[in-house]
């Protein structure tokens, strides 16, 4: 990504005149405390955390990109979050080191239990993240001893929103809010 930011950052400052900012080089301080290591964590997942905070309510944030990532807000602290593999990245990986499992799209199945290739790709996928996220955020939950209010976003939030045993909230606006928030810091 770094490279395609100079790329559409230098278009930009020649061909608009407008100055892009990495949301990392702005002075982020006033909006959230980061305890986790702050060169190792991605603008978007910051940008995210930013959209939330509050003194009040402790986040679960829960994106469905490229990996699937949370992030663990605790009322305006980004205290660290887990990445997983992406949904879309592990079953194309699947599909590619496999030769006689096709490229498939992933679906909601009721049956865990598959009766050929693609229904049982289907169930592996979809219930084994059920099950991974649930898993995470209960260990989140113990390791913290917190409550949580868990907001789902990204690619297969859709997929995932009313499927798994946690109560989530889906917020598709997450990363557009953050950026508006961080915006007001340029002057």
């Amino acid at each position: 990504m770094p490279k395609s930011f100079n790329v559409i950052k230098k278009f930009l400052s020649k061909k608009i005149k407008l100055k892009c900012h990495e949301v990392k080089d702005l002075n982020l301080k006033s909006l959230i405390k980061i305890k986790a290591n702050y060169n190792q964590v991605g603008s978007d997942r910051l940008t995210n955390a930013i959209s939330l905070t509050n003194n009040k309510n402790n986040y679960i944030i829960l994106d469905f990109g490229t990996a699937t990532t949370f992030d663990v807000l605790i009322k305006h602290t980004y205290s660290g979050g887990i990445i997983a593999p992406g949904v879309r990245l592990s079953l194309n990986t699947l599909s590619d080191k496999a030769t006689l499992i096709p490229k498939i799209d992933l679906k909601k199945v009721k049956n865990v239990i598959g009766n050929d290739t693609i229904s049982a790709v289907r169930s592996g996928f979809f219930w084994g993240y059920a099950g991974l996220i649930d898993n995470i955020i209960n260990l989140i939950k113990k390791e913290t001893r917190k409550s949580f209010k868990v907001i789902i976003t990204g690619g297969f939030s859709d997929l995932f929103k009313n499927s798994i045993k946690t109560k989530v909230n889906h917020n598709k606006d997450i990363t557009i809010d953050g950026l508006i928030k961080i915006s007001k810091l340029i002057k």
